[in-house]
């Protein structure tokens, strides 16, 4: 329906202010109220709604009275088959009415939109430009050609034409897209960015049935970001984050669209500690959105992906404390034998760089909190210096007995003199030939070699020393 229809509806003429618009509508829900007249009352409040935010600014071309009374009828007919969904008779309709009225510009307009529904993109290039050629200066017939040009696949003529009708004037919601798409095929981010960023800078209220067109606004602007030569990350963010609370009860239906360009947002390699702070409260203004479990689990991901992102790449922590976020984060899947081996195998490494490591978890319990809740428990354990021994007996004991289920860790790969005490060689200091242990080394808790029934450690371990 063009925005001249909703002005008839109201019965204004286009361009009518928005004082006209509201007294006409409260005028008109009084004689056509929701009991009485359901239908009637719909297509006024439709008409209402798309006219109170778009000022005085149509969305479409406007046309003068028809200068003979039968194009009217004509004009209804097609209207008629164009609301009906019929593309065929609305086409020929526009054709026929082109025929008997050749001087009425509408009908060359309505033809050309027309002919592109049925699939004749080469007609309706040819009928545009005969329509451009007839009024250079509308901004709403450049803009069909622009749309033609696309349809036929030419990429480069369309993204001129879509450059012109903009430069005239041309913002309507569905038209800027299309201009960014075509701005980004032709190797223009930059450009395409920008036009879209005007877009959710608008100060306006935006309605349900536009919110299709400003989802895909704001995905495509996230993707522009990855190639465009400079950043407008934080300017986005800002905007969604807004966007996300103001219109979050229009917006189950594309949470998954959003979580999923939200991956690929986390992974970006030019983001840096302001990036991810934005990156972090989208992604807990979407979660709040969330209403399955699928979308919340999903959203765990990308938390846990943002953390470890931010974390790899500080340069305040190594890669034992990198590495452990992993163990703790990202391995909840795993069977528990496997997720207890990954974790004694970074405990070990953090017994190993016990100075270093703590030094590291002060940073890490004010900038990442949530990793020092799962870090706490151990870490009282590593400052008790004097229980140390015990400390890392015990983990090499469970290490060594799981190493069996899965294999080798990253701890025997960054000390391999460990893995040479574990299988019975200690390396000499000083002598010519290394001992190598005929047998396995008492533990500390096992039987007595001699066979007194005490425990090693109160019995001949004191005398070994």
């Amino acid at each position: 329906m063009t925005m001249n229809r909703y002005y008839k509806i109201l019965g204004l003429e286009p361009g009518a202010s928005q004082p006209e618009i509201k007294k006409a509508y409260f005028k008109l829900i009084r004689q056509h109220s929701p009991e009485s007249d359901p239908e009637q009352f719909q297509k006024i409040r439709e008409a209402y709604e798309r006219l109170k935010n778009a000022g005085n600014e149509p969305e479409g071309p406007v046309f003068l009275p028809f200068a003979e009374p039968w194009a009217e009828k004509a004009l209804e007919q097609i209207e008629e088959y164009r609301s009906a969904g019929d593309d065929e008779k609305f086409r020929d309709a526009c054709e026929e009415a082109c025929r008997m009225f050749p001087k009425e510009i509408r009908f060359q307009y309505l033809r050309v939109v027309a002919q592109r529904q049925c699939g004749n993109t080469g007609k309706a290039v040819k009928s545009a430009e005969k329509l451009v050629k007839e009024d250079p200066e509308n901004k709403w017939f450049q803009k069909e050609l622009a749309v033609s040009y696309m349809e036929r696949g030419y990429t480069q003529k369309a993204y001129f034409a879509c450059e012109k009708a903009y430069e005239m004037g041309c913002r309507d919601l569905d038209f800027v897209l299309m201009y960014a798409m075509e701005c980004d095929e032709y190797g223009q981010p930059d450009t395409g960015a920008r036009i879209l960023l005007e877009v959710v800078h608008r100060e306006k209220i935006w309605t349900k049935e536009e919110m299709p067109e400003l989802v895909e606004c704001y995905i495509a602007l996230l993707k522009m970001n990855f190639d465009a030569a400079e950043s407008h990350f934080i300017e986005i963010a800002e905007e969604l984050c807004h966007f996300l609370e103001q219109y979050g009860i229009y917006l189950a239906e594309y949470l998954q669209a959003f979580i999923m360009v939200l991956m690929m947002v986390v992974m970006d390699e030019k983001n840096g500690v302001e990036e991810y702070r934005e990156i972090r409260k989208i992604c807990t203004a979407v979660f709040k959105l969330c209403s399955t479990d699928d979308e919340r689990q999903m959203m765990n991901a990308a938390l846990n992906e943002i953390n470890f992102q931010q974390i790899s790449r500080d340069p305040r922590i190594g890669d034992t404390l990198t590495h452990a976020y992993e163990a703790y984060f990202e391995l909840e899947d795993l069977e528990p034998p496997l997720r207890k081996f990954a974790l004694t195998d970074m405990q070990l490494c953090m017994v190993e760089e016990r100075q270093e490591v703590l030094k590291q978890v002060e940073i890490i319990e004010q900038d990442y909190p949530e990793y020092y809740e799962k870090l706490k428990s151990f870490m009282r354990k590593l400052r008790e210096e004097e229980s140390l021994v015990r400390l890392k007996d015990r983990l090499l004991k469970e290490y060594n007995r799981l190493g069996q289920i899965c294999g080798n860790g990253y701890y025997y790969e960054k000390y391999p003199q460990e893995r040479i005490k574990a299988q019975g060689v200690l390396i000499s200091d000083g002598m010519d030939e290394p001992y190598v242990r005929s047998s396995k080394k008492v533990g500390r808790n096992d039987p007595c070699p001699c066979g007194s029934g005490k425990k090693y450690k109160q019995c001949c371990m004191n005398k070994q020393v």
